[in-house]
């Protein structure tokens, strides 16, 4: 198997958290089980939800785990993802964002001699357009970026910018690549002191 879809998910309120977030669950869950390559599985890890665990138990090509509820943003999901995963390669979705259907066949191609990769997104701007990360700076990339090969590495448990030091982790890995953008579209930006938010 290629590819191991991780979506951790905590549909319980906290604050930035994006609207009707079990109706994105489902839309998430759609988008990675529509991809266009088809070698590949989707784990859904439930951080302590129940509620998670009920909306996805009948869906297709996906396997589900529940996780005692730990600190909010926590790498505890994800790394219960990556033990659980049986494919060659881990990458991310997160339950309030979604796939085009070629997102995994547009990642493929370029993964052959790479411990991991990474990418631009795709987000909302009064139309979708390219959005330009760096992974070597905090707040400026995201669980969306990357895809990498089982390495040994784990999330962090300390909460906040949990992303950013994954990927400081992979750094110790020098076999990596930036990569054409697939399609990895982010439906939910919180506003910020300084930014306007959007949610779509």
């Amino acid at each position: 198997m290629k590819f191991s879809i991780v979506i951790a998910s905590l549909l319980l309120p906290y604050v930035g958290a994006a609207r009707d977030r079990e109706k994105k669950l489902v839309r998430a869950v759609a988008s990675a089980q529509g991809q266009t390559v088809g070698d590949y599985e989707i784990i859904v890890v439930a951080d302590g939800c129940k509620r998670t665990m009920e909306l996805v138990q009948d869906a297709e090509n996906v396997r589900s785990f529940i996780i005692p509820q730990g600190k909010l943003f926590s790498g505890g999901p994800r790394n219960k993802g990556i033990e659980e995963a049986r494919g060659e390669y881990i990458i991310y979705l997160d339950i309030d964002d979604c796939y085009g259907p070629d997102h995994l066949a547009k990642i493929e191609p370029h993964l052959k001699d790479y411990d991991w990769v990474w990418y631009n997104d795709i987000r909302w701007d009064g139309r979708w357009k390219e959005n330009f990360c760096d992974i070597f700076q905090v707040g400026k990339h995201g669980t969306s970026n990357i895809c990498h090969r089982k390495l040994g590495v784990t999330w962090d448990m300390r909460g906040y910018a949990h992303d950013y030091h994954f990927v400081q982790k992979l750094h110790r890995f020098k076999n990596f690549i930036k990569i054409p953008t697939p399609e990895y579209y982010v439906c939910h930006v919180p506003a910020s002191g300084r930014h306007g938010g959007y949610e779509v």
